[in-house]
């Protein structure tokens, strides 16, 4: 047994049945108790305080009773491995306790048996609030010890976020050289020295990518907002003419690189631990998505045949004013495999006591798998990067479900 510090007032009492029981749950070689400080201290959103009832909050206050850190590491359905700490009541925190949100809900639940229903859904919207905040991380967690200390190495030498992001994908600059010299260098084996010391997984390239869009896409919406006020103030013509020349320009080149994008990223490079999303459908056999969203099915479709699910394994009910006396029949929602949750309006038939449609749908008995598509805002909308994080998290329950 031997303390571990991880910043003043918050120490990990026993850290080798720690580090012990994260390569056990995470089936990784974690060979450093630093690399877990530097992840807790380093990244955002790593503290969680949990009072009696389960409910989770990014500050302490005198009804904590635990703090969760989260390890950076995750099991093998994706389930982040947090570190439970007991309050000592004077502003301090030890322990050593360690497993998933649901394994640490269920102790809460062994010393607060009255408090069972508040723990249960208190940590529904713990998940939900977690896959928000974890968002805004650098890396949101820990899937290779090594590569995950060379990047904040790194970041630490100076090398700013785009840069870091340019890096991890691969892209090089290099000055302007003989052409003949290229040619030469074009059949030339690279040296094993010379290889990228970061190899991007097909979720980290994809994420990365459908960011990058996704900002171009905004900066696309800042551009055209632009144009139109300089048209309304009446600026030069010719100016206005080689400028709108240029947006056109870049539109173009936006649908090119998207046309590029979805011809490489096929099914086949996709890894098979999220091949297989038809396959663990059950007897009820599709996902229904929920609520309003910002993305077309076209779109949508495209997304979830990277995870092995097939165009007729969805189903989709996102007209704002329908869902008003659709979603509100629960025996629609119980023939699905899984809900994925967008804006729903509050006022829905038939919620009886429910205070909003997705409470009902999360804590009703009977009910499919149900996860909020959340921004990183935190707020109930179906983006790419939302929809990608909920049939991530949909494919690791029904494997586990099926395993169990």
């Amino acid at each position: 047994m031997k303390e571990f510090i991880i910043e003043k007032g918050i120490v990990i009492d026993d850290i080798y049945s720690v580090i012990d029981g994260i390569r056990e749950l995470s089936g990784q070689t974690l060979t450093d108790a630093e690399t877990i400080r530097k992840f807790i201290t380093k990244e955002k959103s790593t503290k969680f305080y949990i009072d009696k009832k389960g409910t989770g909050k990014m500050q302490p206050d005198r009804d904590t009773v635990y703090l969760w850190l989260d390890s950076g590491f995750v099991d093998g359905y994706g389930n982040p491995i947090m570190i439970s700490l007991l309050s000592d009541n004077y502003g301090g925190y030890s322990g050593h306790y360690f497993g998933t949100m649901d394994i640490l809900a269920r102790g809460i639940k062994s010393y607060f048996p009255k408090n069972a229903k508040d723990i249960s859904r208190n940590l529904n919207n713990l998940k939900s609030k977690y896959q928000s905040k974890v968002a805004e991380r650098d890396h949101r967690h820990i899937d290779n010890e090594q590569e995950y200390l060379v990047m904040i190495c790194n970041g630490e030498a100076g090398s700013s976020d785009f840069e870091r992001l340019i890096n991890g994908l691969g892209v090089q600059f290099e000055d302007p050289v003989d052409e003949t010299a290229d040619a030469v260098k074009e059949t030339e084996a690279p040296k094993e020295d010379q290889k990228p010391a970061i190899d991007m997984s097909f979720r980290e390239k994809e994420i990365t990518i459908g960011l990058l869009l996704d900002t171009i896409d905004d900066m696309q919406d800042y551009i055209n907002e632009l144009l139109a006020e300089l048209k309304k103030s009446n600026e030069d013509k010719a100016k206005l003419r080689e400028l709108e020349q240029k947006n056109k320009d870049l539109e173009q080149a936006l649908v090119d690189i998207r046309h590029f994008n979805a011809e490489h990223n096929t099914e086949t490079e996709a890894p098979k631990e999220i091949k297989d999303g038809h396959d663990l459908l059950g007897r009820r056999g599709k996902i229904l998505v929920l609520g309003a969203t910002a993305l077309d099915v076209k779109t949508m479709n495209g997304i979830a045949k990277l995870y092995g699910f097939r165009k007729d394994d969805f189903e989709y009910e996102v007209d704002y004013e329908k869902i008003v006396s659709f979603a509100g029949r629960s025996s629609k929602l119980e023939k699905f495999s899984a809900l994925i949750l967008g804006a729903c309006p509050h006022k829905v038939q038939n919620l009886g006591d429910w205070s909003s449609l997705v409470e009902k749908c999360k804590n009703t008995e009977g009910m499919p798998i149900a996860i909020d598509a959340r921004s990183r805002s935190g707020e109930l909308k179906v983006t790419k990067e939302s929809f990608r994080e909920a049939l991530l998290q949909i494919s690791n329950e029904l494997s586990q479900n099926k395993r169990n």
